[in-house]
């Protein structure tokens, strides 16, 4: 039954995996257009207004997402779910423009203030935009979730992308405002499927206003949306802090690292954590669902920590690929410090549900809180003696003081075990088979290649090695390939 549970989790996630895939391929497709176009100090631009957006998106949702689901699901009549979503909807609306109307009017404040310069008061105005746009496509997208239409979900996604890339390729190849072309694209993309799928949401709402509802949603969610807030803060503020400190040039390099990391995001933890949403509330009561999340931890690091090992050894004949500029070859010495990071982050959105089912959400709020200072502190000293290297070692002990905060006071709440070891084991095989490639010389590229490749391969070996994997879970691998390749791996399996 739980690997049943398992399995219909990855399923999903899968699918909303296609959706996300496709929208960080524009990055990689780009690339060699950016490259080619745009300066490394452009693009650092580029990266701080993404970030912009990223952070004013966390305040436009409200940090609504689980709330609404649980919500949603709670109501048992048609009627009462249709007056709710329109509730909901009345009130983002309101509330986005209002932002928008704000952030009109202090463009040049911010631009100040990220810039040092207020020539870019414009594109303060495009990331609110973009804000607002990719909000209005969530709440869609969400409905599209929770009645779990996923090739839907998937299909309009790809929608964006492709709209999103034409729009971006046109706008850098054939007009003036290159820079700005690539934020009004972004505008465009989703904002054009929202009036496709209107009519779909229109069918879904009743003009008619749920105040109970709304104001439980509002304090469930709002300690969650702070906690949003200071969750990309905690993911994005070192851009700023590096531009601060040392120049538009490396945080352009980082933001560019941080990127080609950003795929395990898009490939794994968004789409998991988007099919985890819906599907961990359903499996609350389950006789094994504490069991489902602990083994859900270990799965989700170790799935993330083997494409961070892939990603880091292959990532400086990549970006040689996909980057036609040298200047921006040198992102790739970041990255094996990014990656490792980033299945700690992903792990910690499946312990905060620990506080989500007792309604404790300020507890996530306050460990951001405390995370982000950490993070800023660690910051400040480390990019002033090694600059985006810093901020990458910033990132790592970042996220794991997070993990272990989230951790420690889950035990108070809906507590789930964590294989501490079994993470411990993954983060030392990945350093020992990363960090010789990028601290020794290898010459000859057929030689390198045979290296990495069998790192590749190796991993997997030196945790069985290790003891990680339990009888089962041998048991389901010696199957898998006893099936297909009629190789028995472990003699005590048939």
């Amino acid at each position: 039954m739980l690997l049943k549970d398992l399995k219909n989790t990855i399923r999903q996630s899968a699918v909303y995996g296609l959706s996300r895939v496709s929208a960080k391929l524009i990055s990689f497709i780009l690339l060699p257009l950016y490259s080619v176009n745009f300066s490394v100090s452009e693009y650092g631009i580029i990266v701080r207004i993404e970030t912009l957006w990223q952070i004013l998106f966390a305040f436009f949702l409200f940090g609504m997402e689980s709330g609404i689901v649980k919500w949603y699901t709670g109501i048992p009549e048609t009627a009462g779910r249709r007056k709710f979503l329109f509730s909901v909807t009345l009130f983002l609306l309101i509330t986005n423009l209002i932002f928008v109307f704000f952030l009109y009017l202090a463009s040049g404040l911010f631009s100040e203030l990220i810039f040092q310069s207020g020539s870019y008061s414009g594109l303060i105005v495009y990331a609110s935009l973009i804000a607002f746009a990719e909000t209005m496509v969530f709440l869609i997208f969400l409905l599209l979730r929770i009645n779990e239409k996923a090739f839907l979900y998937t299909f309009f996604s790809v929608i964006i992308t492709v709209i999103n890339l034409a729009l971006q390729v046109y706008f850098i190849l054939y007009t003036e405002i290159k820079l700005e072309g690539i934020f009004i694209a972004k505008i465009i993309s989703p904002l054009a499927v929202v009036l496709i799928l209107l009519p779909y949401y229109l069918k879904n709402i009743t003009p008619s206003f749920d105040s109970k509802n709304l104001k439980s949603l509002i304090a469930f969610s709002f300690p969650v949306m702070l906690a949003a807030v200071f969750s990309t803060l905690l993911n994005q503020s070192d851009r700023y802090i590096i531009g601060f400190l040392k120049d538009s040039a490396q945080v352009g390099l980082y933001g560019l690292a941080y990127n080609i990391c950003g795929v395990l995001n898009f490939f794994v933890i968004g789409p998991f954590s988007l099919a985890f949403t819906v599907i961990s509330w359903k499996k609350l009561n389950d006789e094994n669902g504490k069991r489902f999340f602990t083994k859900s931890v270990t799965y989700l690091f170790f799935g993330v920590i083997y494409l961070a090992l892939i990603l880091s050894l292959f990532t400086p004949e990549l970006i040689k690929i996909l980057a036609l500029n040298k200047d921006y070859w040198k992102a790739k010495d970041v990255v094996p410090w990014i990656a490792v990071s980033i299945p700690f982050y992903g792990i910690s959105t499946i312990g905060f549900f620990s506080f989500y089912v007792t309604g404790k959400t300020s507890y996530v709020l306050y460990f951001f809180i405390v995370t982000l200072v950490v993070n800023i502190i660690l910051n400040f000293i480390l990019i002033s003696f090694i600059g985006m290297y810093g901020a990458a070692v910033a990132n790592f002990i970042s996220f794991v003081f997070l993990c272990i905060l989230n951790y420690r006071y889950s035990r108070s709440n809906y507590f789930f075990k964590y294989e501490w070891k079994k993470i411990f084991y993954m983060c030392v095989v990945y350093t020992a088979l990363v960090f010789p490639f990028f601290g020794f010389v290898i010459s000859g590229f057929f030689l390198t290649l045979t290296l990495k490749v069998t790192a590749v391969l190796i991993f997997p070996v030196l945790l069985y090695l290790l003891n990680f994997y339990e009888e089962i879970e041998l048991e389901r691998i010696n199957g898998f390939f006893y099936r297909y390749f009629r190789i028995n791996l472990f003699g005590r399996f048939r």
